[in-house]
């Protein structure tokens, strides 16, 4: 019966270490993208971020395949100050994962207008080889 409990045991702490290192992976893959969208705009990162098959869908509606979805955050001509994430919530399932976050922050589009941001940020991932693609977000206007 020890023996048994000792193995159990054995088996708990790997799958908990393995779920840590899928989790923190995950992690750096979300604020991987925050850092391409809102800071850098930087399409190279996202490209490897964003699975073929990614719906980018924005609080006013839009949504966006991913050519598109890399293009436009390239190309945004609006600046972002004051951006911060909240707590990220994580469910990973096998190889694939949902997070969730508040996003908060200024956005300033190109005519000078300034917009306070307060987003709620749903994400759905897909683990691709060793790698966390995001094949679906979807944000909604927090009042």
């Amino acid at each position: 019966m020890k023996k048994i409990l000792v193995f159990a045991s054995l088996l708990f702490s790997l799958a908990t270490h393995a779920q840590g290192k899928r989790e923190a992976a995950l992690l750096a893959a979300v604020r991987g993208v925050h850092q391409a969208v809102f800071v850098a705009k930087d399409s190279v990162a996202l490209n490897k971020l964003y699975a073929r098959e990614i719906t980018y869908g924005h609080s006013g509606g839009k949504l966006e395949d991913r050519a598109t979805a890399i293009h436009s955050a390239g190309a945004n001509p609006s600046s972002y100050t004051g951006i911060q994430m909240g707590p990220v919530s994580v469910l990973i399932n096998r190889k694939t994962a949902v997070t969730r976050y508040l996003l908060t922050g200024t956005e300033t589009n190109k005519d000078g207008k300034v917009t306070e941001l307060k987003l709620n940020i749903l994400q759905a991932w897909t683990r691709q080889g060793k790698n966390w693609k995001m094949m679906a977000r979807q944000a909604v206007k927090v009042s």
